[in-house]
């Protein structure tokens, strides 16, 4: 079984609604949301990539964001392995979103095409993760930022997680060296606000720029 057969079988749609159902039970979407809103600046024009974007909460999140400033000209874009996942997606998130099914190891986009990339629960799950960011890298602007949402390196977290492909977490010290390999430039851990303080506990985000 190759790893894309294994995303399928456990994302299949009994699977992505069990994992939407765990996000919302833990709060998953307000504190991405949160963090999107406090943390992370969007411009006019920018163009924004969800890499692995699952049933999209952090494409959700930044919608929300770019309709509360008024912001013109955003144009976002999102992939996902799972046909399921995307399917759902279709189902609740927001409409004008370039939805595609992509590995992303094998992305389309010219190279520094995006001002900004986010990701959530894609890595933990990528079999080749050098090769997985090099990908990304190429696609960012070189001003351009990454935000990547990492659960932490706990057994918590590893009985949680086992029934959605018992996925491999990294630390914030792997994760860093990992990106610093992979050529990336001011790397910084980042906090959840304190108003969605809970998820400092289930992981961290890591800021990084091209």
């Amino acid at each position: 079984m190759n790893d894309e057969t294994e995303i399928h079988e456990i994302y299949d749609k009994d699977g992505c609604a069990r994992y939407e159902s765990f996000a919302n039970f833990f709060f998953y979407p307000y504190g991405i949301k949160d963090f999107v809103f406090r943390r992370i600046r969007i411009k006019d024009d920018d163009r924004v990539l969800d890499a692995g974007c699952g049933f999209g909460v952090l494409s959700r999140a930044v919608h929300h964001r770019v309709e509360r400033r008024a912001l013109s000209g955003v144009a976002q874009h999102a992939f996902d392995i799972s046909p399921d996942m995307l399917e759902a997606f279709r189902e609740t998130g927001p409409d004008g979103i370039d939805l595609r099914r992509l590995d992303v190891m094998d992305l389309p986009y010219e190279g520094g095409y995006f001002d900004l990339i986010v990701t959530s629960a894609m890595l933990e799950h990528v079999p080749d993760i050098d090769g997985a960011l090099a990908s990304l890298k190429r696609c960012l602007k070189p001003d351009g930022k990454m935000y990547i949402f990492m659960s932490r390196k706990t057994r918590v977290n590893d009985f949680l997680f086992r029934p959605f492909g018992d996925p491999k977490c990294y630390s914030p010290e792997e994760l860093t060296d990992i990106l610093a390999n992979a050529g990336f430039k001011n790397i910084r851990r980042r906090r959840f606000p304190l108003s969605s303080f809970w998820l400092n506990i289930w992981g961290y985000v890591v800021e990084a720029s091209r």
